[in-house]
């Protein structure tokens, strides 16, 4: 009976130290929080949409802003450095961008208006891998923008951050609806595609051709 109880103490003890060393351990090996920089969006519009350039950035930062896995960095803080990269190629100025945040990733993009409409053009910039991807969506009327702009960032955050996200299961339910309905109707409506789908081979990630 001593003997059982010697046993099971210096079992006890024993696992009460394992999970102790093994705590450090777990810490090192967790996923490091990844940084990303929104840089304003270009607006290519025939009238006064500064208001929208400045609320997408804010769209961004909230939307794939992610405790302890991805840090957005503060538009605040994109603005108090933004006439230094005035004017530069996109290559150069995403790699400045990255510099000046210290950013793995760099997202940046247009929204250009088309006789009333309007397409939302994104790109996410994977420094360390020198590769990046594309997105797009189009808007039908202004008002419109903001549920394109939520669509694109929870693309961003599935695509890119392994994240998924209200918006984004929505996409997936609403995709899965149309397919559904495209196979009980007739054979040349099957390769049509709603407005902003991309194929998946497109939605990919691509080689980056400035290999700095």
């Amino acid at each position: 009976m001593k003997k059982n109880y010697m046993f099971n103490r210096f079992f006890l003890i024993s696992l009460i130290t394992a999970i102790f060393l093994a705590l450090p351990l777990q810490h090192t090996m967790a996923k490091p929080s990844q940084t990303v920089t929104v840089l304003p969006f270009i607006v290519n519009a025939d009238k006064d949409m500064d208001y929208v350039k400045k609320g997408i950035s804010r769209m961004f930062y909230s939307r794939l802003s992610w405790p302890d896995r991805v840090e957005v960095i503060s538009p605040d803080k994109i603005t108090a450095f933004q006439d230094e990269l005035t004017d530069l190629p996109e290559d150069k100025l995403v790699k400045a961008a990255s510099e000046k945040t210290e950013s793995q990733y760099v997202l940046l993009g247009s929204i250009t208006q088309l006789a009333g409409s309007f397409s939302i053009d994104a790109r996410v910039y994977d420094i360390e891998n020198k590769r990046y991807m594309s997105f797009f969506e189009q808007s039908k009327e202004s008002d419109d923008l903001i549920e394109r702009v939520d669509r694109i960032a929870a693309t961003i955050n599935q695509r890119v951050f392994d994240r998924s996200t209200v918006t984004w299961e929505k996409m997936e339910q609403e995709k899965k609806a149309y397919l559904n309905d495209l196979k009980r109707k007739n054979p040349e409506h099957l390769m049509k595609m709603p407005p902003g789908w991309q194929p998946e081979e497109e939605v990919g990630w691509k080689v980056w051709k400035y290999l700095f």
